[in-house]
């Protein structure tokens, strides 16, 4: 099985995440369809690098049993992480933010009906942001070796699948910015937190938007096992420190998800991009809109110094 090839892509210079749920009046059958329509269309875009991951159990019965126990809530002595489980999130990555805005509406249109947007966050430059200790990207690009090695499963009844997890965290914009989140360079003690997030390929985002500032992290391991030690380490679980981060922002949600191959995606009606490209205007089997359907976009935030999207100045 073919994994999805935006995994093997960073985030780059504009990235957003938006997370769906699955609407009162729609069936669970009804979202690999809807997903298979907006995956088809952004890989015909050609610039724009799209990871899309669903809740566990819509992607195969085997998922469950090798998702472990929970992974959120996760609770430590002086915080927690919390749950805020959907059934879809998609990481969407493009050159300009002209063209991001174009994806996020693409996307929000072609699962509309199917799904409720339940988060959007659009990020900034990354590297030029701020981000937390313990939690900052690698300091350089994973090479395609090094992605297939560690998030993508080899065999099984989920090859070419990876797990990503999802956690949001948002600082105190009222603090001085002394007191807000920093770039953390190589320091002996940040060598803990680098440590147990070792084995991770790591896709996350600064982002300002709507008054909020934060950091959107994902991350995507071929093992959910890596996860829980992660977290546990971050948290400071078993009398260890809890990470720097939590004495920066605060955990406000996050949530589990499975990225099925290429495969899984492309089989819902034999070949989907081949019949997106016979569409005339976008209009999909749902009849669901063309460009003019913006869907719930949360527009980042303008004006002097602002990073656009949504990128947190130093």
């Amino acid at each position: 099985m073919k994994p999805q090839e935006g995994l093997f892509h960073s985030p780059g210079d504009f990235s957003a995440l938006a997370v769906w749920r699955l609407s009162r009046s729609s069936a669970a059958s009804q979202v690999r369809e809807a997903a298979a329509d907006a995956y088809a269309e952004l890989r015909r875009a050609g610039d724009i690098h799209a990871v899309l991951a669903f809740d566990a159990s819509l992607v195969s019965p085997h998922a469950d049993a090798e998702a472990g126990p929970p992974l959120l809530p996760r609770r430590g002595a002086h915080t927690h992480f919390p749950s805020t489980q959907a059934q879809v999130l998609v990481q969407l990555a493009a050159p300009t933010r002209e063209r991001l805005l174009w994806a996020l509406r693409r996307t929000a249109a072609r699962v509309a009906g199917v799904l409720v947007p339940e988060e959007e966050v659009l990020g900034g430059r990354i590297g030029e942001g701020l981000e937390p200790p313990g939690l900052s990207n690698a300091r350089h690009a994973p090479s395609r070796e090094e992605v297939q090695r560690g998030a993508i499963i080899p065999a099984g009844p989920l090859s070419g699948a990876a797990w990503m997890l999802y956690l949001r965290f948002q600082q105190d914009v009222s603090r001085p910015p002394r007191a807000r989140l920093r770039v953390v360079r190589d320091t002996p003690d940040a060598e803990p937190q680098r440590a147990s997030l070792e084995g991770l390929i790591r896709r996350g985002f600064p982002f300002r938007q709507s008054g909020e500032e934060g950091l959107a992290f994902l991350a995507a391991a071929a093992d959910p096992v890596r996860f829980h030690r992660a977290l546990d380490t971050l948290l400071g679980v078993a009398g260890a420190p809890p990470d720097a981060v939590l004495r920066h922002a605060t955990p406000v949600g996050g949530g589990l998800y499975l990225a099925p191959s290429r495969d899984w995606l492309q089989d819902v009606t034999g070949d989907p991009l081949r019949e997106a490209a016979s569409r005339a205007n976008g209009r999909g089997r749902h009849g669901r809109g063309g460009d003019s359907d913006r869907g719930n976009l949360v527009q980042p935030r303008e004006g002097p110094g602002a990073r656009a999207p949504g990128g947190i100045s130093p």
